[in-house]
């Protein structure tokens, strides 16, 4: 009963298939095996995502330039692993479950929507087709003509929007044992505190603003720079006109 009702999310790597491995023969073995396999698989997962953390850091120029990246890289993972530390607490399964749910859903779909959006409608999919068939030599077919252009980027409009509708609505609750309850070990739901929303806002606003609002800032600071650049050579020529004029 406690395995079939009361285990979901990481409780079934470590309650389920652990209670699994003993019934099997030679289960020391097995259990040696299956841990390993799970280190080696958050190990390789980690590579990729320190990698995509390190490179917008070494662009944006963060640390300094004469940093080599392998110190670079160690000030990055023991600032994570700081970060990490809550999850070893005793609530650490409910903070997993709610940068599991907030930290990586609506933030890569709004990502994602905005790269397709300005590539396709902004950069312009004529450029980024002479792009690929200089690369590959030749332009993408009628399937990813109509994907880029209109699927896509639909698709990925009304799940933001159903996504957003879906959880504005619902009411924010956590999944616990609770060993006073009478329907115990089945997972209770009980509400979040009021605070969490500072930490859903900052686990998921923070990272959907910055792409549109960057872009915004980047688009209004090349118009004033483009029109100091025209005011700056309206004011060469006018100069020039008068100093002809003082000559004559």
């Amino acid at each position: 009963m406690f395995l079939s009702e009361g285990v979901e999310g990481t409780g079934l790597a470590f309650i389920v298939f652990t209670e699994a491995i003993t019934k099997m023969p030679v289960s020391p073995l097995w259990a040696v095996l299956f841990f390993i396999m799970l280190f080696c698989l958050g190990l390789s997962s980690m590579f990729g995502n320190i990698e995509g953390v390190l490179v917008p850091l070494q662009d944006l120029n963060v640390f300094p330039k004469t940093w080599p990246k392998e110190a670079i890289t160690g000030v990055t993972c023991i600032f994570c692993c700081l970060v990490g530390l809550i999850f070893a607490q005793g609530s650490g399964n409910y903070w997993l479950s709610l940068f599991d749910t907030y930290g990586g859903s609506i933030p890569l779909l709004i990502v994602a929507f905005c790269e397709t959006f300005s590539v396709v409608y902004l950069y312009g999919i004529d450029r980024f087709n002479d792009d690929i068939k200089f690369m590959i030599g030749h332009k993408p077919n009628l399937f990813w003509q109509i994907s880029w252009r209109v699927v896509s980027p639909l698709i990925m409009f009304f799940i933001l929007i159903f996504y957003l509708i879906t959880k504005v609505s619902e009411k924010l609750l956590y999944k616990t044992w609770d060993p006073k309850s009478d329907k115990f070990p089945t997972l209770q739901e009980k509400p979040f505190p009021e605070w969490i929303y500072l930490i859903i806002f900052l686990l998921a606003g923070i990272p959907s603003m910055a792409v549109p609002v960057i872009a915004i800032w980047k688009c209004m600071k090349t118009k004033m720079i483009s029109k100091l650049h025209l005011y700056n050579i309206s004011d060469q020529i006018q100069m020039s006109n008068e100093l002809r004029k003082s000559s004559d």
